[in-house]
């Protein structure tokens, strides 16, 4: 297993820093590495349900987990923001949200596991339609005519079985949001005013965040209903 120092792991992993020297690295995957966390960690240390690294290394090779509804035998699986995780055997589902700490895993009924937000951040066309590029690496076609539809900071609500979407949310002014990294993620409130103006620092949104009136960047807010 390739690890990395524990001084040196993202914060809100669920690991003593001081105790051991080292942590599972995540493999590459949906998510950069250092905006996930390992299942293996994920397993063992936040759900507490294996006592060793080796023990929850045997449940997810044994298959007794999903992430997207997908089995995963990877033990460093990288598992991240809007990922569904599944733990086969207690029959329960977890939405991965980002929060203050880093990640709340908030559980959720089967009907809503079966389906995932994803936030578009880049689009091309191709000759068998407008490829969709998501935030945890998967890409979506849909025809070229609807590409008016969807644009850069969109959200997909994705059916996991069928990869189709479902329904879309868009980055407009009253859109409902998330904020996913610095000193607010995880807080929640709504677009203000869409600032299109060009400097170094890209694009920027102000928002009603809890009741204060602030500005992100675009690239750290994702669109997301609190109540569906």
């Amino acid at each position: 297993m390739v690890h990395l120092k524990r001084s040196e792991m993202p914060a809100f992993w669920p690991l003593a820093r001081k105790n051991k020297r080292f942590a599972p690295v995540p493999v590459p995957g949906p998510h950069p590495k250092m905006n996930s966390i390992p299942l293996v960690v994920l397993a063992r240390d936040y759900f507490k349900l294996y006592p060793t690294f080796n023990e929850a290394k045997k449940a997810i090779k044994a298959k007794k987990f999903l992430v997207d509804g997908k089995e995963i035998t990877e033990d460093r699986f990288p598992v991240g923001m809007m990922d569904v995780v599944t733990i086969k055997e207690k029959g329960e589902n977890f939405l991965v949200v980002p929060s203050a700490e880093g990640f709340e895993f908030r559980k959720v009924e089967e009907k809503k596991a079966g389906s995932k937000y994803c936030q578009i951040i880049g689009k091309k066309v191709l000759k068998k339609g407008l490829q969709l590029n998501l935030h945890d690496g998967r890409n979506v076609i849909v025809p070229v005519k609807e590409s008016k539809n969807y644009k850069t900071g969109d959200t997909i609500k994705i059916n996991l079985k069928t990869g189709k979407i479902e329904k879309s949310y868009s980055y407009k002014e009253g859109a409902e949001v998330i904020i996913v990294r610095g000193v607010n993620r995880g807080k929640t409130g709504k677009i203000k005013e869409i600032i299109n103006k060009d400097d170094l620092q890209g694009p920027k949104v102000r928002i009603d965040l809890e009741g204060e009136d602030k500005i992100f960047a675009k690239d750290i807010v994702f669109v997301v209903p609190r109540k569906e």
